[in-house]
């Protein structure tokens, strides 16, 4: 069992850290309220043990005054379609403890560096979002929250704060994603980022959930085949011939499938699991393009001889996880999300995997889907201010927020299996794939419409490609060439 010491270690640290938040209910459970935790007290720091050596990458806030600077945040939040988003700042009790965790966080740090936060919550237009934060060059708002594909392009528009610039923000602690911030750069220039205090974006990590019943009644133990290193692509076509066949063979009335799943996510999910996206940054920090590659070509090729849409194979939205969840399909490929949902259907019992390995041999790799991201305006007329209580409330998260949230993921699987938690822990969420030319990046799939092609089954992938080879390139040209 890969990394179990890891997996007991952290289950105790998250039990220790549950002892010291609020009583409240878990999400989704209306039977219990939230008191509003009291704020620490001012100065009050923990620290790690004092026999051992401070450690350089815990967070410690830091002994400065802001003399009562207010930090606003605009975000657009969107669509809820798990509990799992959420704001930044909470002003009430929600009945959760995740709101309760960063109620107590910011007003933990409001005390101590003497500012305040605000934030206000746009409808799911973008729009109103932009023309708010840049009208008239007013400092109005001095950060914001948005879809990553609409906040990279007002980057390199001039419009962003380079967070590299900022002496109060260090990057390279562990609060800040560093895969994301990797992946997400232009020019080596970061105008868009996440961190502990946005763990939400996990929700979006797409991963490949099974019907735990039928399994068992296969002789089937998945989990052993993932530290086997047997959780292969090729392993899963086989599976989901057989999940199907199971199922209509013990007399299903309504219409039954191997696989349920929605294109737009999972084909540059299953592109990911041979490493492939859309657009990647070279060995000198520049966008390449990933979509002329033989790689790319070959792969899109190969799922769509094995993943159209079939008897075995359905291609929906957001009734895939009603047809999983009513036992009519053995897998079902879908977001961490999802969980928030399926964990309330009693007569059902499911299991988590990582996506399939493309090859044996080959790592695992979890392709994230949207991302909420931050930003700061140009308009800011006080980062530094900005960068200290961004960087504190993504430092404090880490060891705050972010063991909450993990209690409550595991939460929602730990009473199916251990297993599924280790699954979660050791091999999806260590190993997320960002993709900047993507979905939620360039947007170089709606120019290359595999999410069509490969349900239809059209393996002529190359003439896809070629219609907009030099389209793509002219838009990579002109990232490459971005300089201020």
């Amino acid at each position: 069992m890969k990394n179990i010491g890891k997996l007991l270690a952290l289950l105790l640290s998250i039990l220790l850290t549950a002892a010291a938040v609020a009583s409240c209910s878990t999400p989704g459970d209306p039977t219990e309220g939230t008191k509003a935790p009291t704020p620490a007290e001012s100065g009050e720091v923990t620290s790690p043990a004092e026999t051992t050596a401070p450690d350089p990458d815990y967070y410690v806030l830091p002994d400065v005054d802001l003399d009562g600077y207010e930090m606003n945040i605009f975000s657009i939040m969107g669509p809820v379609t798990t509990w799992l988003t959420f704001p930044y700042f909470t002003t009430e009790e929600t009945g959760t403890k995740i709101g309760s965790t960063i109620y107590t966080r910011n007003a933990r740090i409001e005390e101590q560096l003497h500012c305040k936060i605000n934030e206000v919550n746009a409808d799911s237009t973008n729009g109103e979002l932009w023309v708010t934060l840049l009208a008239d060059d007013s400092d109005v708002y001095q950060c914001g929250v948005d879809y990553s594909w609409n906040s990279i392009a007002r980057g390199v528009e001039n419009y962003l704060i380079d967070f590299n610039t900022l002496d109060s923000v260090h990057l390279d602690k562990p609060w800040w994603d560093s895969n994301l911030n990797d992946a997400y750069q232009i020019n080596g220039r970061v105008f868009i980022t996440s961190g502990s205090a946005m763990v939400s974006s996990w929700d979006e990590i797409f991963v490949m959930y099974f019907n735990a019943d039928l399994a068992g009644d296969l002789g089937l133990n998945l989990y052993q085949e993932v530290k086997d290193g047997a959780w292969t692509f090729d392993r899963m076509c086989e599976l989901i011939a057989v999940g199907d066949n199971s199922l209509n063979s013990v007399g299903a009335v309504e219409e039954t499938y191997g696989l349920a799943t929605q294109s737009f996510y999972s084909v540059p999910a299953f592109l990911g699991t041979n490493q492939v996206t859309y657009g990647i940054l070279n060995e000198n920090g520049k966008v390449e393009n990933f979509s002329n590659s033989p790689k790319f070509v070959e792969t899109a090729q190969i799922l769509a001889e094995k993943l159209p849409a079939s008897d075995s194979i359905y291609y929906g939205d957001h009734e895939i996880n009603e047809i999983f969840t009513g036992g009519r399909a053995f897998f079902l490929n879908e977001c961490i999300g999802a969980m928030a949902n399926m964990r309330w259907v009693e007569a059902f019992d499911y299991g988590v995997l990582p996506m399939p390995l493309w090859e044996e041999g080959d790592d695992y790799h979890s392709y994230s889907g949207a991302q909420y991201l931050l930003f700061i305006p140009y308009t800011n007329r006080e980062v530094e201010k900005t960068g200290t209580i961004l960087e504190a409330m993504m430092g404090l998260s880490e060891s705050t927020l972010k063991p909450v949230y993990i209690e409550d993921m595991l939460g929602q699987i730990y009473s199916r299996t251990p297993e599924a938690a280790e699954m979660l822990m050791d091999y999806i969420l260590p190993n997320t794939l960002y993709d900047i030319g993507g979905r939620q990046g360039l947007q170089f799939n709606t120019l290359i419409p595999l999410d069509r092609a490969i349900p239809l089954g059209m393996t002529e992938i190359q003439s896809m490609v070629d219609s907009v080879v030099d389209t793509i390139q002219g838009k990579i040209d002109n990232i490459n060439n971005y300089s201020d």
